[in-house]
């Protein structure tokens, strides 16, 4: 094997922001090998645990994938004590990331964190990690939000703004000539989220086709896109691109999106589509939320202009499982209908 870094994402958010740093990492002359998705491979990396495996939601889910989850961040930690490998590039995803991180440490290794914990928002004491001198000489950290640039800057913590992948394609905006006319709607970037978001967004579906206006579903990976497929064949699903231009103008091209508070949002947001933020959370992650979330937002868009004093760009309606989905659904057919 080569000399190489071991990347980590295991999340879509991840994947989008690791693509840049797998091309990095090989322009330096090392191989790229981890976990990441069908964008960081497509960069060139090589993925040696199942991406698909690795995204969880909620509580109860990281309980039932425990014993796999396990098994992957295993065969990380034994990769990263390869004396091949020259260090470690964590996108996000704390949970492994902060294990990966420390024994890279001890290990004397370098780190580059692209999107390190929101400490702002919640678990601050997740900072510690950052703040022991071997941390501040080896981290390396990045972050394309605003509000995560602040928050460890007032620990003292250098980090660098990154641009977010979609700034490169912003001037299409002034360039392209568009006629939005359908609804974008993605119920989830894993299958748990998509099943927990199904039945809502078949209601918010059905409405718009009740107007004659077109909707359409997109699964950002293969085993969303299978499960969609099998439960809504109503209605078209389509794979999101893995090109970050085609995902730019497949979201600037949308009337409207529907989707969580993750990535897809922020992407809205730069396309300058409209975009409603709708969800449906297990109980025990919804009230542990409301318990700790320390913002009154959770979509990063929202939660950046509130953070200035402006007001948040795009409605949020994420509710717990308990509650009434009809009504959830008409919220946010009205919320797109009086634009």
């Amino acid at each position: 094997m080569d000399l190489f870094w071991l990347f980590c994402a295991g999340e879509d958010s991840g994947d989008i922001l690791g693509e840049s740093v797998v091309c990095e990492i090989r322009e330096k002359g090392f191989s790229a090998v981890g976990a990441g998705g069908a964008r960081m491979q497509h960069a060139g990396l090589k993925a040696v645990v199942p991406f698909d495996e690795l995204p969880v939601n909620g509580f109860a889910d990281v309980i039932f994938h425990a014993k796999k989850l396990k098994q992957h961040l295993c065969k990380l930690q034994k990769l990263l004590l390869n004396e091949k490998c020259q260090g470690l590039v964590a996108m996000d995803y704390p949970g492994f990331n902060l294990k990966l991180m420390q024994l890279a440490l001890r290990l004397g290794k370098r780190i580059i964190y692209v999107e390190p914990p929101q400490i702002w928002a919640w678990n601050p004491r997740r900072v510690r990690f950052f703040l022991s001198p071997e941390a501040k000489k080896r981290v390396e950290l990045r972050s394309c939000y605003r509000m995560n640039v602040l928050a460890y800057q007032k620990y003292g913590l250098p980090i660098r703004q990154i641009e977010h992948p979609f700034a490169a394609f912003s001037d299409l905006k002034k360039t392209e000539a568009f006629s939005p006319k359908e609804i974008l709607l993605l119920p989830g970037s894993r299958v748990s989220q998509a099943k927990r978001n199904l039945s809502l967004y078949r209601k918010v579906a059905q409405k718009f086709r009740e107007k004659k206006i077109a909707v359409r579903f997109v699964a950002s990976r293969k085993e969303v896109q299978k499960f969609l497929e099998e439960n809504i064949g109503e209605f078209p699903v389509v794979l999101s691109p893995v090109s970050t231009e085609e995902r730019f103008l497949q979201m600037m091209s949308a009337k409207a999106v529907v989707c969580g508070p993750g990535s897809a949002a922020s992407e809205a947001k730069w396309t300058g589509t409209f975009c409603v933020v709708a969800s449906r959370i297990e109980l025990w992650t919804f009230l542990m939320g409301k318990l700790f979330l320390r913002t009154r937002h959770i979509a990063m868009p929202n939660i950046e202009a509130d953070s200035v004093g402006e007001k948040p760009p795009f409605p949020e309606f994420v509710q717990s499982v308990l509650s009434n989905e009809s009504v959830q659904a008409q919220k946010i057919f009205q919320a797109i209908e009086s634009r």
